[in-house]
């Protein structure tokens, strides 16, 4: 079973920054001891509904972590899509990673439902991320999503930005 919870400050975070450092190590080979990791201690300082974002990741049953995922305002980025009309309507996805052992078993899945009805809740309309080429996996994953590329930044690293329009948020009435 999957479980995937919101990161608060009483989340044990150890496990979560070892996850995202040994992501960061396998993806884009940056060393384990690199300064940027740091980044990944306080993830519930950096996401926080007060800020229209919020930070989830996903537990096994014996509370091993699978994946994480981030969503944040697109106004706190530089980069953004050329169709960008109205900026407080848009959400940025980030750091969506899975252990490569699970690829394929709906852990991503889980934890981008919950980041959508977060940007839904939040009264984002649609949604950016970038990712690379040499991903391949991840960009399949981004389509199936809904996901349309709209710009390949020719890069080194080969850096692609996708977006998605969200469909209406309907409340469950009980």
């Amino acid at each position: 079973m999957i479980r995937v919870e919101l990161i608060t400050p009483d989340t044990k975070w150890e496990p979560i920054y070892q996850f995202l450092v040994e992501q960061m190590h396998v993806h884009y080979g940056r060393p384990l001891d690199s300064e940027l990791n740091q980044q990944f201690l306080n993830l519930s300082d950096q996401y926080s509904p007060a800020n229209r974002s919020q930070a989830y990741v996903a537990y096994n049953e014996a509370d091993e972590v699978l994946g994480t995922g981030c969503l944040t305002p697109l106004a706190d980025h530089d980069h953004r899509p050329y169709h960008c009309k109205n900026l407080q309507a848009w959400g940025y996805v980030s750091r969506i990673y899975v252990a490569e052992n699970l690829h394929g078993q709906g852990v991503g899945r889980k934890i981008y439902e919950a980041i959508e009805v977060s940007a839904q809740l939040f009264g984002y309309t649609h949604l950016c991320l970038n990712t690379h080429k040499f991903l391949n996996k991840g960009c399949s994953f981004w389509g199936r999503q809904g996901y349309v590329e709209y710009e390949d930044m020719q890069d080194e690293w080969q850096t692609i930005w996708l977006s998605k329009e969200l469909s209406p948020f309907v409340e469950a009435v009980l």
